[in-house]
């Protein structure tokens, strides 16, 4: 980040709003909460602003200083049974320069629509965008199987789009393909010299592609999680990996002997599900790395070496079931799998008492390398809104980063999903959400991005060479001479596909 904050000067206001905010659940339409803020910027009144008594706490952060200090003033709105009135505007105050984005419009392409459908509530960085920074979104729709059909026809019949959603296989084959600009030209609408970005800095430069950022996540989610059930690791007398995991004892040595263990006292594998992608990646090196502006093939290194034998070892052992489920179940004493099963696992093991922790890590590697998702949005090609998306981009890190939009979070996700009938569905703890929360801090682990992602379907698609390492030894018992072949046989591949991104 350093090479970032060279580039800007002067100071950005940052304004944050408290309310619910951010949901761990699959659906993309719950990654934030929602808000109602009075109009500042629109004649137009919402059903919200004459419905809904609001209480707002407005945050403004100067540049970062040794002695940063954060000043908080409380406006209450009046409650609906006094007599209306006009809204109070909000007391903006702002620092340095900014671009104005009043008035501009952002075209969002996607399966789903950023703002509120009839009835609810705005989330709340659409709020933000909306009232703070005077911008708007125009959702034009299409289908999660044909976006990037209808993207890539779009830009070629030169039809407006500026903001996409950053997926894993995006990067950096859609910069490859045209279809994406980079955000360095924007990053002062973005904010990113402040405290807002505070511990993002090595994801980001993580990220970099031939000397820029395309992709600028704001928040982490859905982290791979092992779920387990601690009803079961006390009837054998096992250690608890939560405890394990707090006292920085998780690693590959702690997680097989308790494996061995089950194994042993039960017959059953310890381990079903999405696990070996995880565990190459916890060991902190990445397939694909790129360094003094090259993309470099790190399969050779020694800590991919090292993750892959001990997947063998899992294979060999029998200690790894390949029966597939969606939730947890007590086939195996570790289900792996994205943290928004844990909802459905509850509700489907309501005696069990489940609980969480990562991957474990390498014994030999300092800190925790973490696999999840990176919520970030593209600047589209040739999009001449690039102000407007970086600061929509700067309201959903707001949103991600501020305390009081944090407990609003907890609150929203630890509220159980019910049916229509008002049969709970899904459900979380507070204690699985603050541990799944510190999985994907980065103050306190190591996101993870991998390049051979985004590089095509020889890379990371189906039968690719990802997956293939990714299971090859979980599925198929090996010996080492397995792996050496294993390797020698994707080496030049590897190659070859970095030659087509460089």
């Amino acid at each position: 980040m350093k090479k970032i904050k060279k580039m800007l000067t002067g100071i950005i206001a940052i304004v944050s709003v408290m309310t619910p905010a951010v949901s761990c659940s699959a659906d993309k339409s719950h990654k934030a909460g929602s808000l109602s803020i009075p109009e500042t910027t629109t004649n137009q009144t919402t059903v919200e602003e004459t419905t809904t008594a609001m209480s707002t706490i407005i945050t403004t952060t100067a540049k970062k200083t040794n002695n940063r200090k954060k000043n908080t003033t409380t406006t209450t709105a009046p409650s609906v049974t006094e007599p209306e009135t006009e809204p109070e505007p909000l007391p903006v105050q702002d620092y340095g320069e900014r671009a104005d984005i009043h008035g501009m419009e952002i075209v969002w392409l996607s399966d789903y629509d950023l703002n509120p459908q009839v009835g609810q509530e705005r989330p709340t960085p659409v709020a933000l965008f909306e009232d703070i920074y005077g911008g708007k979104i125009r959702y034009v729709q299409t289908s999660l199987k044909n976006k990037y059909t209808t993207l890539s026809a779009m830009l070629l019949a030169g039809d407006e789009v500026d903001m996409f959603e950053y997926e894993q296989g995006a990067f950096p084959k859609g910069v490859l393909n045209q279809q994406y600009q980079a955000l360095d030209p924007y990053f002062r609408s973005m904010g990113m010299n402040y405290d807002i970005w505070e511990n993002m800095e090595d994801i980001i430069e993580s990220l970099e592609y031939k000397g820029e950022h395309y992709v600028i996540p704001y928040s982490f989610s859905n982290p791979i999680v092992m779920t387990y059930s601690r009803k079961l690791i006390s009837d054998y007398g096992l250690d608890d990996p939560y405890k394990l995991y707090q006292n920085d004892k998780w690693n590959w040595d702690t997680f097989m002997d308790i494996a061995e263990t089950y194994h042993k006292k039960t017959g059953k594998p310890a381990i079903r599900g999405d696990f070996g992608n995880a565990l190459i990646h916890s060991s902190g090196y990445r397939i694909i790395d790129y360094r003094n502006g090259k993309l470099v093939n790190n399969i050779n290194h020694a800590p991919i070496r090292y993750a892959e034998l001990f997947m063998q070892e899992i294979g060999r052992k029998s200690l790894y079931s390949t029966t597939w489920s969606d939730s947890y179940t007590t086939e195996t004493l570790f289900f792996a799998n994205n943290s928004w099963t844990l909802g459905t696992s509850n509700v489907n093991n309501p005696n069990m008492d489940l609980m969480v922790v990562p991957v474990p890590k390498d014994p030999e590697v300092e800190g925790n390398y973490i696999l999840c998702d990176l919520d970030a949005k593209m600047l589209v090609k040739n999009s001449t809104k690039g102000d407007a998306v970086a600061t929509y981009i700067m309201c959903e890190r707001i949103v991600a980063s501020q305390p009081e939009y944090k407990a609003g979070a907890k609150a929203y996700a630890t509220t159980p999903v019910k049916s229509s009938s008002g049969t709970v569905k899904s459900y979380i703890t507070a204690e699985q959400y603050d541990a799944i929360q510190s999985f994907i801090d980065p103050a306190k682990v190591t996101p993870v991005f991998d390049y051979i992602w985004g590089m095509g379907n020889t890379a990371s698609g189906s039968g690719g060479i990802m997956e293939s390492l990714s299971n090859a030894f979980l599925i198929n018992d090996g010996y080492e001479n397995d792996w050496k072949n294993l390797r020698n046989s994707y080496y030049s591949t590897i190659n070859e596909v970095i030659n087509e991104y460089q």
